[in-house]
């Protein structure tokens, strides 16, 4: 098993964030931690993957996306910036919408990429602990699903 300290958690993010639009796969080896793009860095042959040596890194749902940007806003105080990120939620393109309307306010875009990190934190966490990659970090807690329950869980 890994240790979470060992893992590169921001490489992980950005496998987890990467479009594939350039038909890259993204593999975390589960003996060293390392984030493997098969073809690229390393030779990964399909018996390496079936022996369960290696963990395929999926895509984080747009979903689980749109819902960090929402949380965002509304922990926002009341004011002109909380107000034009939700109505960017509630238009067509919401993500480049999103991203645009940060573009006005330096203060809440720092504070946005704070807030996703920790959210993919949570994300990534979660995701290792389901492969088996590590051991729930909140068990030692008494804890339930604490990981689950936002950036800040």
């Amino acid at each position: 098993m890994l240790k979470l300290e060992d893992l590169d958690l921001e490489r992980i993010g950005w496998a987890m964030q990467d479009d594939h639009s350039m038909g890259a796969e993204f593999y975390l080896n589960l003996d060293t931690g390392e984030v493997v793009i098969p073809g690229f860095e390393e030779d990964l042959s399909a018996e390496d993957i079936e022996a369960g040596n290696y963990a395929y890194i999926d895509r984080i749902e747009a979903y689980e996306s749109y819902r960090h940007m929402e949380d965002f806003a509304v922990s926002l105080p009341d004011g002109r910036a909380r107000t034009e990120l939700e109505q960017t939620l509630i238009r067509s393109h919401p993500f480049r919408h999103f991203k645009d309307a940060l573009g006005h306010f330096p203060e809440e875009r720092e504070a946005w990429f704070e807030f996703k990190d920790a959210a993919m934190r949570v994300v990534i966490i979660r995701w290792l602990v389901g492969i088996k990659a590590i051991e729930d970090p909140d068990a030692s807690l008494g804890g339930g699903d604490e990981a689950g329950q936002g950036p800040t869980g």
